[in-house]
């Protein structure tokens, strides 16, 4: 019997996900955007068949007219994490990388915040190309940036985040287990908007003040 082929979908992480859990509003910018500050963090799931890796090409179905982006800093689970208080959150996330959310704004209302059909479609969910160790990074200190066409788009650092980084671990933690592997993605900030076929995106997370400035490299859909 021979091998299976190895799923090139997965391949800048340490194997398929077995969820993607993902943050509504989590910026101070985008919130502000909205007119709205939540109290606390909410949550919608997206299948790990949409995640895929950098180069790849996104498809806008037919019938709809707005795809937009979402760069985001997502989070990769290392050790089970279930009950975690906040203190000890950071722990159990393992690396750091770029994620794009995309998602179809013609669907967003009639998912009613569910989002199945506007962000869970096959290649909805690039991440990568770099893995970040999260246990070198202080989770309050990294920076978020996103290009369309060359044209930065979304700038900003975790430090206007509504959430912390560690709270949206611990606060997940207390609703469904987290498990190793799965990746949580911790919102958009402001600047995120529609794109246009044959449009590039660029995403990069990075900690520009950590020593040799690490770097998730630029995820490009």
């Amino acid at each position: 019997m021979s091998a299976q082929a190895p799923d090139h979908r997965f391949t800048a992480l340490p194997g398929r996900p077995g969820k993607v859990v993902a943050v509504h509003l989590a910026y101070a910018s985008r919130a502000d955007q909205r007119g709205r500050r939540p109290a606390h963090p909410s949550y919608f799931l997206k299948p790990s068949s949409s995640v895929a890796t950098s180069g790849g090409t996104v498809e806008r179905p037919a019938g709809t007219e707005l795809l937009a982006f979402e760069g985001e800093i997502a989070l990769v689970i290392g050790t089970t994490a279930r009950h975690v208080p906040l203190d000890r959150a950071w722990e159990h996330v393992a690396w750091v990388t770029a994620a794009n959310d995309l998602g179809l704004y013609d669907l967003r209302a009639a998912d009613r915040g569910g989002n199945v059909r506007s962000k869970g479609r096959d290649g909805y969910t690039p991440l990568g190309p770099g893995l970040l160790d999260a246990r070198t990074l202080d989770p309050g200190a990294l920076r978020l940036r996103t290009w369309v066409n060359g044209e930065l788009r979304q700038d900003d650092t975790t430090s206007g985040l509504l959430f912390p980084l560690a709270q949206v671990v611990a606060d997940l933690s207390q609703h469904l287990t987290l498990e190793p592997g799965d990746v949580v993605l911790t919102g958009t900030p402001a600047g995120s908007s529609v794109l246009a076929p044959g449009d590039v995106v660029e995403v990069e997370v990075d900690a520009p003040d950590a020593p040799g400035a690490p770097s998730s490299g630029r995820l490009a859909t």
